[in-house]
């Protein structure tokens, strides 16, 4: 397992940070972002989109809809768990299949899937620094 640290500055180092790493995927991955409301969570979504030719301005929060679909010929899913409660309303929501997929998948307070939670998941984890600065810690299998 390897873990990486890094410290943005800024939202743009954040989007810039979450693109290099997009770039570097096979594109089938799931990939678990946690950590406290306003840490970044949707700035690195947009940067990661960004990646793949989407427009980031597109990028919203899911947080009402609970999933949003990015992209025409690869398709990215952007998962907000933030109003989910209890792990039934995962699988009411449909979420666990959509986990069972083969897509690129980002999904925002992660920590809350409990049993669904991927089994190969990168998680991203946000936190709060001091300013403006954000650590986003990144550790793959």
């Amino acid at each position: 397992m390897s873990i990486s640290k890094f410290i943005s500055h800024s939202e743009e180092e954040t989007r810039s940070f979450a693109a290099n790493f997009a770039r570097g995927l096979k594109g089938n991955e799931k990939i678990c972002l946690m950590g406290p409301l306003g840490a970044g969570k949707t700035t690195y979504v947009r940067g990661f989109v960004s990646a793949f030719g989407i427009d980031s301005r597109r990028v919203q929060s899911p947080t009402f809809t609970l999933v949003r679909e990015y992209g025409a010929e690869k398709k990215i899913f952007h998962v907000d768990l933030y109003r989910l409660e209890k792990e039934n309303d995962i699988f009411e929501a449909g979420i666990h299949e959509l986990l069972g997929t083969d897509e690129l998948i980002l999904v925002e307070w992660a920590d809350r899937l409990q049993r669904y939670y991927p089994e190969d998941c990168i998680v991203v984890r946000f936190s709060h620094a001091s300013g403006n600065e954000r650590v986003i810690e990144t550790e793959k299998a």
